[in-house]
């Protein structure tokens, strides 16, 4: 499965980082790739809730929402 989340409060490549490295470590979660300049994690799992998701940005210190639609 592919959940796209939508990542706020990131300013440098450090922060992308530290949100995708919380995200991996997501249960079940097989990879995660983070954008700093679309503000986009795209992230790969064999079903992870979008609350663990979107509970591992809060903790890494950012905002997070699932985005909707076609073109995520």
């Amino acid at each position: 499965m592919k959940t796209v989340l939508k990542i706020e409060g990131m300013m440098c490549e450090g922060c992308a980082a530290n949100v995708e490295s919380a995200l991996g470590r997501v249960e079940k979660v097989t990879s995660a790739t983070v954008d700093l300049k679309s503000a986009k994690a795209v992230v790969i799992h064999d079903g992870a809730s979008d609350e663990s998701l979107i509970s591992a940005v809060v903790d890494a210190g950012f905002r997070a929402s699932v985005k909707h639609g076609l073109f995520s």
